[in-house]
């Protein structure tokens, strides 16, 4: 029990589903997960997430148990997020010249966002944060696909409402606000949508994936509906659903 909650607040659960996720886009267009992309992916995501904490602790000290958490081991954490990017440093030279320049572009729009954006423009977090956790986690399979179809950009789209509707989620459980759950309803009707209108007649692998994100969309707005009820469990199941996709990887 303690393991666990130790991930949990060390959020190293969510980088473990960020991995499974950046799987899934990897087999969809090529069929072969790149094991060193997909290892910076998930260390990148750790290391991010860790100095948003931290960052976050300094600036406004905020008492849930994760920021608590990072407040407490705040040195300790600091040096496993230099490790983190030491070992992201080394792995550069195994990349090709299209993820090392998506890299860079990814690192730089990161840093703007973690010390310039959030300090300054709070309100626009839950729009940057999506554009660039989905940037890495689909756009590093996209770039080293030989091709994309046109199913794969409607699934990328489908993983940012996705992505963007469970920030949502969670700010609706700690304000409380109606229009957050209406974004959340919206993007869970819409996400069904396409996948009926574009996904549900076949089989394939794009079908199950697109099949996959809709249900996680779904269960997200069945979360809200239920609000009083998943009051206390609505972390670890919205966190749970994004390894779904594990499902597909076997």
């Amino acid at each position: 029990m303690k393991t666990l909650k130790l991930i949990y607040l060390s959020s190293l659960h969510v980088a473990l589903a960020t991995g499974v996720c950046a799987a899934a886009f990897f087999k969809l267009n090529h069929g072969v997960i790149d094991p060193i992309s997909l290892l910076q992916i998930m260390l990148g995501c750790w290391m991010v997430y860790i100095l948003d904490r931290i960052l976050d602790v300094k600036r406004e000290h905020p008492d849930t148990d994760r920021h608590q958490f990072h407040q407490e081991f705040q040195y300790n954490l600091q040096i496993l997020a230099v490790a983190l990017a030491a070992i992201n440093g080394f792995l550069l030279f195994f990349q090709s010249k299209e993820v090392l320049i998506l890299g860079a572009c990814l690192g730089l729009t990161t840093l703007f966002y973690l010390f310039y954006l959030v300090p300054n423009f709070p309100k626009l977090k839950d729009y940057a944060m999506p554009l660039i956790y989905v940037g890495a986690v689909v756009g590093v399979p996209f770039v080293e696909a030989p091709s994309i179809q046109l199913s794969s950009w409607v699934l990328g789209f489908l993983f940012f409402m996705l992505v963007y509707q469970n920030l949502a989620t969670f700010a609706y459980f700690e304000e409380r606000s109606a229009s957050r759950r209406k974004r959340v309803t919206f993007l869970g009707s819409v996400s069904l949508f396409l996948f009926i209108f574009l996904f549900a007649g076949g089989f394939e692998y794009q079908n199950k994936l697109a099949f996959i994100l809709a249900i996680i969309s779904i269960t997200n707005s069945f979360v809200i509906a239920k609000a009083d009820y998943f009051e206390k469990s609505y972390r670890w199941i919205l966190d749970g659903l994004l390894f779904l996709p594990l499902i597909l990887l076997f």
